[in-house]
This record gives C-alpha cells, structure tokens and sequence, in this order.
C-alpha cells in the first residue's frame, strides 16, 4: 500500500521531521524551547552545608505520618514539587490543548532527553522515554528476532515480570529461557561473575542483568558481566529499574547494547516514566510498542511520539533533575548508602543473622536475613509465615516494609532515601522481635478485618 498520502498528516506542526535536529545538534548550537510553566530551582537548598536528611526532608514528599515507611524500593515516592509541576503542565494543556501538543510538544520533549541524555552519560539521540522498566524491556524483546535454537539469558534473582516476558516472547519464537541460578548468601562480586561465565553456551542471543535486582537488592558487576558477554557476540540488556538514584550512571561507560532505569523509583519523578538506551548500531531493529507519526522515519521520530496523552511525567523530570542537580547526588547516595548499612548491622546483631552480602555491593537497600523463629520451618510453610508476618507488621506496628521470600528462606528488604533515618529501621528491628516472640498468635490472623486478634 502507498503510504505516501498520509506521510505528512501528523507532521504538519508535531515536529516530527525536525526530532533528529533537536537532538543531535551540538549544546552550543541548541536553543531551548520555551518552557510554558514554571520549573521549581530548589534555590533553598542550594550550598547546604549540613542537609541533616531524616524526618524533617518529609516536607519534600506527599508522605503521612501514619506509617514507618522503609520500602521506596517498591513504588518510589514522588518529589512534591515534580507531582505539582506535572498537574501544572496538564492544566496548561487544556488551556490550549492544540497548541500545547501540536506545537509545543515535541520540542519539549526532545529537551527533556537532552537532559536526562546528560544526567546518565549517553547521548540524546540514542534513547526514548518510556512509562517504566517493563515497557522499555518489552519493546526491546519484542523488537528483537529470536528463533529455535536461541536462548535468552536470565539470572534467578532477576525480576518477575521480565522473566514472564522473556518467557512470552520464547513461546512465540521458539527460543528458550535460560536461567542462571544464583544462591545466597553472596560472597562477593567474583562470585556472580563466575557464576555467568561458567554459564555461557552457544545460542545465546540476549543476556538480561538487572544492575540491582529488586528482591535481593545488591549490585550487580554489570561492567565484568557486559564484558563477558560481549566476547561471546552476546547482545546484553541492563535492567536498571532500581539504579537512577541509587547510583551515578554512567551508561556510555558500560558497554551494554541496551540499558532501562525508572526515573519514578529512587529518582523520585512522577510516576509513569522511564528512559532506555539504545546503541546505535542497533537502532533500526529497535521499534516502538505503539506505531505512530513517526513511522519509517527512524529511530529517534518514531519513539518521539506514542500518541495523544499529557506527557507530563516527562515535563516533571526537569523539576527533578533540578533537585538532584541543587541537592547533589553524591550527597543523598552517601547519606542513603551510609544510613542502610547501618540500619542493617543493626539488625543483624538484633536478630543474631549473619550478612546476605557484602556491604561493598549495597546501595540505597539492603536484604536482611529474618531471624530463626520466623524461618523455622517447623511452624508454618515459608508462604504461609510470609504473609503472617507483613501484615503485622503493617497493621499492628504501622510499618511499610516488604518480607521476601528467596528459596525457602525469608528476609526484609530495607530502603532508605533522604526521608529516613536511624529510628526507622530501629523500630523494624524491635517490631521483628516482638513478632518472634508471639508469633503464635499470628496464626488466626484475618486480614479480611484489617486488624490482629488479641484473644
């Protein structure tokens, strides 16, 4: 069929032809769009010499009072002023909904790439904002062609829902799923590596690492992994869900053939929006989940427009990159990092458990191992107990906290970001205990009545 007829329709004033001079053109050259609300500075926070995160930085978020909130690690939790920014942008929107999207749209995004393209080291023209990790790992799986006698590459502490996608996609292509199996405890970074490269086979098209797998929380050596990878011509995928925030990207340092991190999570954006890398070289194979205006015109028009919607989770982020910027980010992933390690000896010695890993591979979370009681396997099956236990601690003791089960053995995953302090993690610690000590009166629980008998 003759396309040609509608080539220009959604070109007319989308901007869509002009996506590739946005973004390649040198930073001395570029001239800024018009931004058509105001962007917070945080000009209060610049120079602090003493920031003293903890309680007092709630001011900054949405956060009640009600809970001890120790799991950022699930959802994020949004800046205050990037949630503000972005339903500012949206009531702009409607002031002029053509004008805004027609016209305004697509320069605007473009800007914030060339922003974020700056923050994590990589060049604007090789990615594309996306709603989240999976739908930026979903549009590359899809994207690539597989066939019997491929295999894709997976660890076992990788995340669900990736592997729920690659599986997907080897039952239609016929390629198979391979996973490697990794145990805890973790004796170093050595120990992942070896464990990847004692597995390699041939057949295997795509490898998929997270950078800090979500359950158990540590960083992966993606750099020694891609490496290894690449010897073998293995294509490799960086799952970065938990990484913006938590660590100082650098994804052009990398090597990978594709990197996607949330920028909702640890980098506290509105909610709904990621960036994913693509190298270049493969960029023509890389193709869009929703085919739009942008259709055959290469890679960087056809990610620059999905469709009508507000986009103003993208906007929002040059609100959070001003916070990150104004803070420092080595600031706040120093006072995390330092505060996580610390809240975990402690339960350590509380709980008399021995480390999952070495503090040298933590970052913002830390995976504790829960204490024998609660891990006996004599009192309830490991899915059973986890349930139990979450929900007390959710309902009795008011703190946000998830319970993991890995193997047969069940551990908490702890968070900190710049809202937390010391006193959290210790009521997680005497909370833990408590529930050790009356664990059977856990059993008749109900969450059906939101609440603990205490008879």
């Amino acid at each position: 069929m003759d396309l040609t007829q509608f080539s220009g329709l959604g070109d007319v004033n989308l901007h869509l032809s002009n996506v590739a001079d946005y973004l390649s053109v040198t930073e001395s050259e570029y001239s800024p769009p018009p931004i058509p609300v105001d962007i917070p500075t945080f000009k209060e926070l610049e120079n602090l010499e003493n920031p003293n995160f903890g309680k007092e930085w709630r001011k900054y978020f949405h956060l009640s009072d009600e809970f001890v909130f120790i799991n950022h690690g699930a959802l994020g939790c949004t800046l205050k002023e990037s949630l503000g920014l972005a339903q500012a942008y949206e009531r702009y929107m409607d002031t002029q909904p053509l004008r805004a999207v027609d016209r305004e749209m697509v320069p605007l995004l473009c800007h914030v790439k060339r922003k974020m393209a700056e923050y994590i080291k990589c060049d604007a023209t090789d990615v594309f904002l996306t709603e989240n990790c999976s739908a930026g790992i979903n549009t590359i799986l899809r994207s690539l062609e597989f066939g019997e006698g491929d295999a894709i590459l997976t660890l076992s502490l990788g995340y669900g829902a990736v592997a729920f996608a690659v599986d997907n996609v080897c039952k239609k292509s016929g390629a198979r799923h391979h996973v490697l199996q990794v145990d805890l405890p973790v004796r170093d970074e050595n120990e992942i590596v070896d464990v990847v490269r004692d597995g390699l086979f041939d057949g295997i098209k795509l490898a998929i690492f997270d950078h800090i797998p979500s359950n158990a929380s540590f960083i992966l050596p993606i750099k020694q992994l891609i490496d290894i990878c690449k010897e073998r011509d293995i294509l490799v995928l960086i799952d970065g869900a938990h990484s913006l925030g938590q660590l100082d990207i650098n994804v052009s340092s990398y090597g990978a053939d594709f990197y996607v991190t949330n920028c909702h999570k640890w980098f506290c954006n509105t909610r709904g929006s990621a960036i994913a890398y693509v190298r270049k070289e493969l960029q023509e194979r890389i193709k869009p989940l929703v085919v739009s205006w942008g259709y055959n015109r290469g890679f960087m028009a056809e990610f620059g427009w999905s469709g009508t919607q507000y986009y103003s989770q993208y906007v929002s982020l040059l609100s959070t990159l001003n916070f990150w910027r104004t803070v420092g980010g080595d600031v706040i992933r120093s006072y995390c990092s330092d505060t996580v390690k610390q809240a975990a000896r402690v339960c350590y010695k509380a709980w008399n458990v021995e480390p999952v890993y070495p503090e040298s591979m933590m970052g913002m979370m830390a995976l504790v191992k829960l204490p024998q009681p609660l891990n006996d396997k004599a009192w309830k099956p490991a899915g059973v107990k986890l349930d139990l236990i979450v929900d007390c601690l959710y309902f009795v003791h008011k703190i946000e906290v998830p319970i993991r089960q890995i193997g047969e053995t069940l551990y908490v995953r702890i968070s900190c970001h710049i809202y937390n302090q010391m006193s959290d993690f210790e009521k997680l610690s005497s909370a833990v205990l408590d529930i050790c000590e009356n664990r059977d009166s856990l059993v008749n629980y109900n969450s059906k009545f939101n609440q603990i008998p205490t008879a």
